[in-house]
């Protein structure tokens, strides 16, 4: 790890493995290029190597790139980092995808340095009242403890910030909202559509696409949706992003509605855009709270409709709150129909809506002023 020179210098930790140029990716590019303007260093931790197209513009974009693999114990986490910060000498660690309160928050106490953290996180849903009360007595407790040395906690949305009052407990000045942002040139319809749908064996259909198989994602709720959906619309086909290991026995069961032919796996892909482009709808029927969801921004920036369950910050993303509807497949098999027989109806206004909230430019330039008052 190289040392830093007299400029001054912002440390990202975070506790992801970059694996495809996502749009926390292009997050961290773009906003390596703003500090970079502002003539101020950036240093990344990342857990794993990134994969070499990262790594690649991460660098020509003048970032450093090291690897840290966080414990699941704090203490070891705070020894290892004071070793690293005590190298680079950063005036600013920013953690992401880290628990915000914990041990290493008194790493600001012995290196003099300004902690950010940003909560990407929404929360397993707890229905029970002793769960909800254990989680709320340890977070709140550890809030006690560990709020040393904190300088900000960026929510990603303000469903996270609430959550910190709502479920926690904790009432806190340090919190506020910078928003998610994605790269808005990258994600906007492609200009041939019928070479994408030649491309996925489509023809004259329409697309309704969910992305990602994990099951707290809901695609299971999906496909219960989809026989109904084919009653309505014979001509649909249903095409499903990502890859998991659930993946055999969402095909067994889609194999027992007899709807084989109606279901395409495309497996994981680097031009996601494309799958947006030529939907008629982008379904998010999530069983998790979702802090942000970039998958219903990106969608939306590619002028695509969005149906979404009522989970976590989705109805404060979407532009059209009607499309956000209650946990069922019945509702969802009753709003994609709805959404096919209008599937003519304008959808800039929600492009628009995601260029003046959630572009990449937006959260970077406010990442970046944050950063510089606290440099003062």
């Amino acid at each position: 790890m190289s040392q830093k020179n007299t400029s001054k210098c912002i440390l990202s930790v975070c506790d992801i493995s970059p694996n495809k140029r996502g749009s926390f990716e292009e997050f961290l590019i773009s906003l390596t290029e703003k500090l970079r303007e502002n003539e101020i260093n950036h240093v990344i931790l990342f857990r794993d190597k990134p994969i070499k197209s990262i790594e690649e513009i991460l660098l020509k974009k003048g970032a450093e790139i090291d690897i840290f693999k966080p414990s699941k114990f704090s203490i070891f986490n705070f020894f290892s980092l004071h070793k690293i910060i005590k190298e680079i000498r950063p005036e600013i660690a920013h953690f992401h995808f880290y628990p915000v309160y914990s041990i290493v928050n008194y790493l600001a106490f012995f290196l003099r340095i300004k902690l950010i953290y940003t909560d990407h996180m929404g929360h397993k849903k707890a229905n029970a009242f002793s769960k909800k009360a254990i989680r709320r007595i340890y977070y709140y407790t550890n809030s006690k403890l560990f709020n040393y040395g904190i300088s900000s906690i960026i929510c990603v949305s303000n469903f996270v910030k609430d959550k910190y009052r709502k479920e926690y407990g904790i009432h806190s000045e340090k919190l506020s909202v910078i928003y998610n942002g994605i790269n808005t040139e990258r994600f906007q319809k492609v200009p041939d559509i019928e070479k994408v749908k030649e491309k996925y064996n489509i023809k004259d259909e329409f697309v309704v696409s969910c992305v990602s198989l994990r099951r707290e994602k809901g695609v299971q709720c999906l496909i219960n949706a989809a026989p109904a959906v084919i009653r309505n619309a014979p001509k649909t086909k249903f095409v499903l992003v990502g890859e998991d290991g659930s993946r055999s026995s969402l095909e067994e069961h889609i194999k027992e509605l007899n709807l084989e032919n109606n279901f395409i796996f495309t497996g994981n892909t680097d031009r996601i855009e494309e799958i947006y482009s030529i939907s008629s709808c982008v379904v998010i029927p999530t069983l998790a709270d979702e802090a942000f969801c970039f998958v219903a921004a990106e969608a939306m920036s590619t002028e695509t409709t969005v149906i979404a369950f009522d989970s976590g910050a989705l109805k404060e993303i979407l532009y059209d709150k009607s499309n956000v509807i209650s946990e069922s497949s019945q509702a969802l098999s009753e709003k994609i129909v709805e959404c096919l027989e209008n599937s003519d109806s304008s959808t800039k206004a929600a492009r628009e809506h995601v260029t003046r909230n959630f572009s990449i430019d937006k959260s970077t330039h406010s990442y970046t002023d944050l950063y510089k008052d606290l440099l003062k």
